[in-house]
This record gives C-alpha cells, structure tokens and sequence, in this order.
C-alpha cells in the first residue's frame, strides 16, 4: 500500500495550515509554494478537503483556506480517506472472493496484521502531533 502523491499533498496543506492557526485564511498560491505542491493539484486537494469539512475555504479578496477543525480533532487517516479512500494492503483485504487461496493463504494474515497496525497508527496521528514549518521556499 503506498498513499497517493495527492494524498501526500493534503497532508501537507493540513500541517501547513495547523502551522499556521486555525483562524487564519491562506491563500492558495501560499500553500503550494510553502509546501512544495504543484498548484495544478491544489484546487482538487482543497475541493476534497472542504467536502470532508476538513478544511474552509472563503473566496474573494482576502479569502483563501484555513482549517475547519482544531488539529487535535484531525487524524491523518481522516486525510488520507478522504483522498484515496481506506488503506489497503492488498485487495483480498477488501475483497476476500478476489483470491482463490484466502482461506489458507499465510499471506493474508500478515496483510491483515500490516493493515491494522497502519489503520491505527494513522487515526492515533492527530494533525496536532505533526505539525511542522513547511516553508520550502524560504519566506
């Protein structure tokens, strides 16, 4: 299983924006440079973001994007679902019918295992933990 570039992207602008304090709108040209994204990618980010009310958004003169939430009320894995869905290790954790040897197969088990192990370490992530200075661009 390996996360999306996108999904590395919304981390990356949910830490920047904790960074920056609930209370505050961004602009969007802000995040992308500040946290090295592509502003090609931005508006979809923020679009899913916003849906999953992780994030607001305020068009207009001074608008611009800040946190929904307290960064101790978002989990990683609420980003991550939120852009590529529930982690998954294989797809016979998800779909089980998919392989013909999920029964017996000592694989699975350890996907199993892998998959909850992830699965809890990202909900017990809170934004609030990892909250670093992305500022790449040197501002």
């Amino acid at each position: 299983m390996l996360i999306t570039r996108q999904a590395d992207y919304a981390i990356r602008v949910v830490i920047f924006l904790a960074h920056r304090g609930q209370e505050r709108l961004v602009p969007a040209k802000e995040i992308a440079e500040s946290a090295a994204i592509p502003r090609s990618f931005l508006p979809g980010i923020i679009s899913i973001l916003a849906k999953r009310k992780i994030v607001v958004t305020e068009k207009g003169k001074g608008g611009g994007v800040r946190l929904a939430k307290k960064p101790d009320e978002i989990t990683v894995l609420d980003i991550v679902e939120a852009v590529d869905g529930t982690p998954q290790m294989n797809v016979c954790m998800e779909r089980p019918d998919a392989c013909p040897f999920v029964e017996f197969c000592k694989m699975h088990e350890i996907w199993k295992e892998i998959q909850d192990y992830i699965h809890t370490k990202l909900k017990n992530t809170r934004i609030s933990d990892v909250i670093v200075d992305y500022n790449v661009s040197g501002k």
